[in-house]
């Protein structure tokens, strides 16, 4: 791995990401020079390149024999290409993921954060009015999607294009640096074992850690929360929790299946002392109740959202590419791959419907998540980096307990 493109939200922390990226790497950085050796290549003059930059097909352009977003998007990918041979370089923003396609040797980052959050960082920062730093926020997150979008597709910004999405609204860009660079640096296989409450520097942490894990149906499920909770030292609960709620609830387990992580229907979100309704209380008192006691890791049930206000809770969402799920769903229950994309379909609508009528949530934002992790294009190094990143946010957390 020798080659970091970092896609950006406007004032998520992308360039101050990638400067401790190059520092602690010693590579090399490309983001406002990736612009200039773009209108190099095509001949660009300062002033229209500005003009292109990260924009959309204007109007206008769309008239002209020859758009000069051609050239500029021609002179861009020369170059993503030209760096990513050389190696050891850091590229960000101006669609660089996508530019070097699936390209070897290449981690594809993409940093997010709420709205909010990050106008108030950039007022902070940059010493503006924090009406004025909304507005730009609002102003260039337009401009970057409608980008996206014209060169790239409706779907150029979905988690599963990308290794690892992070919220850096919930993960602070040193510890997103830090995780990076041990991935980068230290093959998968020689990663250093994690003990039960031990910080990533010996010490013992005196938060009680918790993991939530939202998953995509074939997104690795099976090959993916094992070995984790075994690195981490955790319990997991995931058909325990099922069991559990059967006998708090005093019914047969094979009754609550029917509901668990069904869409409520009707009837389940209209009556307050319905079924359903009872099934949520238990749901959200059990997963308070492991999470009091902690050194868990809760799979799915609605996890990462009762236990959203939870400090000590790290949450991970687990995606991958649709082939990449309907090729492990086939392998799984031997299954055709009709059957397997079927499968996944009615999956997804059901988990959808869940979140969205439990929570008003859409499960697949990576703004509910600390993470959002990529089975399919990291392979074995997805565990790696879900427990990197949750040891350093549990020994954070332990420090400001202390």
């Amino acid at each position: 791995m020798n080659v970091i493109t970092i896609t950006r939200e406007f004032g998520s922390g992308g360039a101050e990401l990638a400067r401790l990226l190059a520092a602690a790497l010693g590579w090399n950085l490309l983001d406002r020079e990736l612009l200039h050796s773009a209108g190099q290549v095509g001949e660009i003059p300062d002033a229209e390149l500005e003009r292109l930059d990260e924009q959309a097909i204007s109007m206008s352009d769309l008239f002209r024999l020859r758009p000069p977003h051609q050239k500029y998007l021609d002179g861009l990918r020369r170059v993503a290409v030209e760096a990513a041979e050389r190696g050891r370089v850091i590229l960000v923003g101006r669609g660089a993921r996508h530019l070097l396609g699936e390209r070897s040797g290449c981690l594809h980052l993409r940093l997010v954060a709420p709205q909010a959050w990050r106008a108030e960082r950039l007022a902070r920062l940059e010493g503006k009015a924090p009406e004025v730093a909304l507005a730009e926020c609002m102003k260039v997150d337009r401009t970057r999607r409608r980008f996206h979008r014209c060169f790239f597709g409706e779907t150029a910004n979905d988690s599963s294009h990308y290794d690892l999405v992070v919220n850096t609204g919930r993960v602070p860009l040193q510890d997103v640096a830090d995780t990076i660079v041990e991935l980068v640096r230290v093959p998968v296989h020689a990663s250093p074992e994690i003990g039960h409450g031990e910080k990533g520097d010996g010490s013992v942490s005196s938060a009680k850690r918790v993991l939530t894990l939202s998953r995509e149906f074939g997104a690795g499920d099976q090959g993916f929360a094992p070995p984790l909770a075994e690195r981490l030292g955790l319990r997991i609960y995931d058909r325990k929790l099922l069991e559990r709620q059967a006998v708090r609830l005093g019914v047969p387990e094979s009754e609550l299946e029917k509901f668990d992580e069904q869409p409520a229907g009707v009837f389940g979100q209209l009556l307050p002392d319905s079924f359903y309704h009872k099934y949520i209380k238990a749901l959200e008192q059990l997963s308070h109740e492991l999470a009091d006691g902690g050194e868990v890791l809760l799979v799915g049930r609605g996890g990462s959202w009762f236990l959203r206000d939870r400090p000590n809770a790290f949450h991970v969402h687990l995606t991958a590419t649709l082939a990449t799920r309907v090729r492990r769903v086939m392998e799984y229950r031997w299954v055709r791959e009709e059957v397997a994309r079927k499968l996944i379909a009615r999956s997804d609508a059901q988990r959808r419907s869940f979140c969205h009528d439990c929570f008003g949530a859409d499960w697949t934002d990576p703004l509910e998540y600390h993470l959002t992790v990529n089975s399919g294009r990291l392979g074995p190094l997805a565990v790696d980096a879900v427990a990197r990143a949750a040891q350093r946010h549990w020994s954070r957390r332990g420090a400001a307990r202390s």
